[in-house]
């Protein structure tokens, strides 16, 4: 069974993060810090591109053959349909 991270919760006091709830660590210990802030930050779904494709995206509907799922490789590299 995998070892499960656990997270510290802590207030940055003169540039050093004290830990909360008695918690401690190791002298030397490395740590990624991350504001709460930037955890619970909403997503900004308006600068996504991949939610407005019908905006940016070609329409070749009508072009593309109807087995092009099935014989993709004869279509992108010339080889026999199966």
């Amino acid at each position: 069974m995998g070892k499960k991270n656990k997270y510290y919760k802590g207030i940055v006091t003169g540039n050093v993060v004290v830990l909360e709830d008695g918690n401690s660590m190791p002298e030397g210990t490395k740590v990624i810090v991350i504001p709460e802030r930037e955890i619970e930050k909403k997503p900004d779904f308006e600068s996504d591109p991949f939610l407005t494709v019908d905006e940016w995206a070609p329409l070749i509907i009508n072009e593309l053959p109807g087995d092009l799922a099935h014989q993709h490789d004869h279509y992108l590299y010339g080889t026999e349909k199966r």
